[in-house]
């Protein structure tokens, strides 16, 4: 029987089977030709790709040796020593190594320099190779040097005494720095900070700390900070001080600036706390002390601005005089900050300069002698170099001013790269870890740009024809003329400054201000008058008080003028914008490939504006397309992810959708405002996020919102929810959120149980609490906190405010539900434990949004006991950030220690002494882990000087 015959006389499908057979045989054929056309059109096509790119590439590369410099470069030794010096000082704070390493690696290298120079018989091991080895040496001692300043430490050093924690101490100590006052924190300054009281702070030279009833030898600096007012710390005088001392706090939150790092720097690794009865003078500074007389000095000099210049700006002209910041009003310092003009504010090498031209031209017109001119202005600077704190950018601008005037007297150009390059070497030998701050690196990128510029010549002025119709113009064609030219020559100044800085700023500071480009030019004049006059103030003050006064007024003109621009400027739309900071290889490699672009190009081709508006423009795009792909190569998964910010006694959270859609739970802490906004913009930026679309207040406490202000002034925001009792609060911090979220254009909604915040398809946030048209008992904003439900993949996340009394009874009753982590409510506090809500939704994960204070160990056992099976309890508040991922797969907890995050395990508890232990087994017993008062634990101190390493960016110090 045939196949294709159907059985007992039915139907011939035989024809039909056999067309199939056919068509599909003969798609088969079609779809291979295609197949073998489509890899050869493939082929021909990535043939002519490659030939083309091939091409492109050997005509680009013949162009670029077409526009090469075929001049050699000028002979500059100096600049190579100090590139070398400032590379050897990141590589080794980069690395890690031991000086030991460091040390050997050095006499390798100049061993090896000794072989190429005396025994090598090829001419490129003798040329080549001593020039390599010789650097490498400079670079590997640079680096055994910096790392003798960063690691090495007495065994005597406070630090070794203390940890996270305060502990009493009573020490002993020489008052080496004078005395800053910080300023206090008040309604009437800020509406959303807590009322406290004046503060000063000075560093301390320890010389003795108590243990137990005897003291012993203590080294090291602390930094002081003593709360109360009336406190004299005179430099000079020996204290006696019973307080409270920890370490500097390390960086708690991805991005956030590392306290801790930076008091690694500057050696001073003790911070001490107190209150004005804790201090006891046990000697006074003699009258003649050098830090004394210029405290004296600089304090009479601010009461003289006070008394001549308006109260509105006097505080400006201290800033700007003397360097004194504290009587700054903060919403000036954040216009100058904005506007990219906040080096005015700060002591810097511009000051120095206005200074040192200001009296040079005084002392030309007096008639003064030339030699003798050059050591006055050389002693001024000096002298007012010293009497303003020396910081590294004086320092550079002082030295430069020197150089000058050394090279003015010989009869030599004593300005350029080389004067540069000297200071450069200096401080890096001197203060090494200075090369590592941004403050030290914009100074010499700006000194360097400025060198560039004003050390071109054009080749006009060089022409004997131009400079012969030149001398046959009027005088006055002739002023107007170079004064044109001298605008000119400072708007590109300022242009070239602004374009080579900009990268570092946006990376350290999270701003772009183009409106610098027009405002420094336009600031320059008015400075200089300002500066003027104020010293002429502060000189004719002892002498005559009309005078004074004349000067005083004249000064507060020009500072009045200054603040007016910078106010308009900082209110412009457009002025200004806050950025995530680019990434860190694209901000490296624009300093190298301007590098590049300086060694490889002839003169001719640098002085064109194309020429570097190509190179902006190429690597610009360059970095456009990493970032796109490396965003495509490595594709997010859908999840969802929460990060619970470090806020000490305050409450910050960040949401990540699986589309990348943002929200913001609370933004306060206990304290200055700017604090509370700086731990949650730190991790908006390390995620690369400009935009909140939804910003939830959960009540009206301080400590949850006093951080949102900040936040909608640098983020754009797409809605802020609110409880009803918010929005009906007549509290002054509370009218102010309003009214700033108003101005902001942000729509404020009030958040009811029941509603579904909009957010993202995958991703569900439900509003559990308050209930519509339930007040708050008894004026308690606790009571009324909104409750989110975080709900993907199966995941549950609550976040609870700091719901507490009858409403936290009410939710726990209704039945919240499981869920997969809780944050619960009250920071962790201890009497304000809500132990029920744990037991009503079983989380596997509790997270406190504070330190839980004294008590932390009970207070994290109570929370793992809470539910019928125990619950991993972590704390964000001095122990770091803390990122929940919420997934199908599982729910992954991370948190940020020492600089990095690490993966956290079910079952660890943490304790109060930064500890962990298994929740399976039994929680140790609540106790104060504190010394007595006026005792500090012993250190182990090491037979020898200790080798003080931080762990990661910034850690605890270790003895090895």
């Amino acid at each position: 029987m045939q196949s294709g015959r159907a059985p007992m006389g039915g139907p011939d499908l035989g024809p039909w089977i056999d067309e199939v057979v056919a068509a599909v045989a003969r798609g088969r054929r079609r779809l291979s030709a295609a197949w073998v056309a489509g890899a050869r059109g493939a082929r021909a096509i990535g043939k002519a790709m490659v030939w083309h790119g091939a091409d492109a590439a050997r005509i680009v590369g013949d162009r670029l040796v077409a526009c090469s410099r075929q001049e050699a470069l000028p002979a500059r030794p100096l600049v190579c020593v100090a590139v070398l010096l400032v590379c050897g000082g990141w590589l080794a704070a980069a690395c890690g190594w031991s000086v030991t390493a460091w040390g050997g690696a050095a006499v390798v290298a100049l061993l090896v320099w000794g072989g190429c120079v005396r025994r090598a018989r090829a001419v490129w091991a003798r040329e080549w190779g001593a020039a390599v080895a010789l650097a490498a040496a400079i670079v590997t001692a640079m680096a055994a040097w910096t790392s003798v300043r960063l690691d090495l430490f007495s065994r005597h050093d406070l630090a070794w005494s203390l940890g996270d924690a305060a502990l009493p101490v009573a020490v002993e100590g020489v008052v080496v720095e004078a005395a800053r006052s910080l300023r206090p924190m008040t309604a009437h300054t800020t509406p959303t900070a807590t009322t406290s009281a004046s503060r000063s702070e000075c560093v301390l030279a320890l010389t003795a700390v108590r243990d137990g009833a005897a003291w012993r030898v203590a080294a090291g600096r602390a930094r002081l900070i003593v709360a109360g007012a009336g406190i004299p710390l005179v430099p000079g005088s020996l204290l006696r001080v019973y307080g409270r001392g920890l370490r500097p706090a390390p960086a708690l939150n991805p991005g956030e600036f590392d306290q801790r790092q930076r008091a690694r720097l500057n050696r001073v690794l003790s911070v001490i706390r107190t209150q004005a009865e804790g201090v006891e003078h046990l000697a006074t500074a003699s009258a003649w002390w050098p830090t004394a007389l210029l405290e004296r000095a600089r304090a009479a000099g601010t009461r003289v601005l006070e008394r001549h210049i308006g109260p509105d700006r006097a505080g400006l002209a201290a800033a700007l005089l003397l360097g004194s910041r504290e009587a700054l009003d903060p919403e000036t310092s954040r216009d100058f900050l904005v506007t990219g003009t906040v080096h005015i504010l700060s002591i810097s090498g511009l000051h120095v300069g206005i200074l040192a031209a200001a009296l040079a031209a005084t002392l030309r017109t007096a008639r003064v002698p030339r030699v003798a001119g050059l050591v006055i202005v050389a002693l001024v600077t000096g002298g007012y170099a010293v009497m303003v704190g020396a910081q590294t950018p004086v320092v550079r601008a002082t030295l430069v001013v020197w150089l000058a005037c050394v090279g003015a007297a010989c009869g030599r150009p004593g300005f350029g790269l080389n004067s540069l390059a000297v200071a450069a070497i200096v401080i890096a030998l001197w203060h090494p870890a200075d090369t590592l701050l941004v403050g030290t690196q914009l100074s010499f990128l700006s000194t360097a740009v400025l060198v560039g510029v004003v050390t071109r010549r054009s080749p006009l002025a060089d022409d004997p024809i131009e400079r012969l119709i030149d001398a046959g113009r009027s005088p006055t064609w002739r002023w107007c003329r170079r004064r044109l030219r001298d605008l000119g020559t400072a708007v590109v100044a300022g242009a070239a400054v602004w374009l080579v800085t900009v990268p570092l700023v946006a990376a350290r500071f999270h701003v772009v201000s183009p409106v610098a480009l027009l405002l420094n030019p336009l600031l320059a004049p008015l400075v200089a008058l300002a500066m003027g006059w104020g010293f002429l103030c502060l000189l004719a003050a002892p002498l005559s008080a009309p005078l004074a006064a004349v000067c005083g007024w004249l000064c507060d003109g020009a500072l009045a003028a200054t603040a007016g621009l910078v106010a308009l400027a900082a209110a412009l739309p457009a002025g200004h914008a806050w950025t995530p900071a680019p990434p860190e290889w694209w901000v490296v490699g624009a300093y190298v490939v301007v590098l590049a672009v300086l060694l490889w190009l002839p003169a001719e081709r640098l002085r064109q504006p194309l020429t570097w508006g190509a190179v902006i423009l190429a690597w610009g795009m360059f970095g456009v397309a990493g970032v796109t792909a490396a965003g495509l190569l490595r594709p997010a998964a859908p999840r969802v992810e929460a990060t619970v910010a470090a806020m000490g006694h305050g409450c910050g959270i960040v949401v990540r959708g699986p589309a990348g859609g943002c929200l913001v739970y609370d933004a306060g802490r206990l304290g200055a405002p700017a604090a509370a906004s700086r731990g949650v913009a730190a991790i908006l930026w390390a995620q690369g996020l400009r935009r909140i679309d939804t910003l939830v207040v959960s009540h009206a406490d301080a400590d949850h919102f006093n951080g949102v202000p900040d936040l909608l002034d640098r983020f754009a925001v797409g809605r802020l929810v609110v409880p009803g009792a918010l929005v009906t609060s007549r509290a002054p911090a509370v009218r102010d959120l309003l009214a700033r979220a108003e101005h902001a254009g942000v729509g404020v909604v009030v958040a009811r149980a029941g509603d579904t915040i909009p957010f993202e398809p995958l991703c569900r946030v439900r509003v559990l609490h308050p209930h519509a048209g339930e007040p708050a008992p008894g004026g308690d904003d606790n009571q009324s906190s909104v409750v989110l439900s975080i709900e993907a993949a199966g995941r549950r996340l609550l976040l609870t405010g700091d719901l507490d009394g009858p409403a936290l009874e009410r939710f726990v009753a209704d039945g919240p539900g499981p869920c997969d982590a809780l944050v619960a409510p009250h920071h962790g506090s201890l009497s304000a434990l809500a132990t029920g809500v744990v037991a009503a939704t079983q989380p596997d994960w509790v997270f406190v949004s504070g330190t839980g204070g004294d008590r932390w160990a009970t207070v994290s056992s109570a929370y793992a006991r809470a539910g019928t099976r125990r619950a991993t309890v972590l704390r964000s508040g001095g122990d770091g950030a803390i990122a929940v991922v919420l997934s199908a797969e599982a729910v992954t907890v991370r948190q940020h220690r020492a600089g990095r995050w690490e993966g956290v395990t079910r079952g660890e508890i943490a304790l109060a002494d930064g500890t962990a232990a298994d929740a399976s087994g039994p929680c140790p017993a609540p106790g104060n882990r504190r010394a007595p008062l006026g005792t500090v634990r012993p250190a182990p101190a090491p037979a020898r000087t200790a080798n003080l390493r931080p762990r990661g960016a910034g850690g605890s110090p270790r003895g090895t």
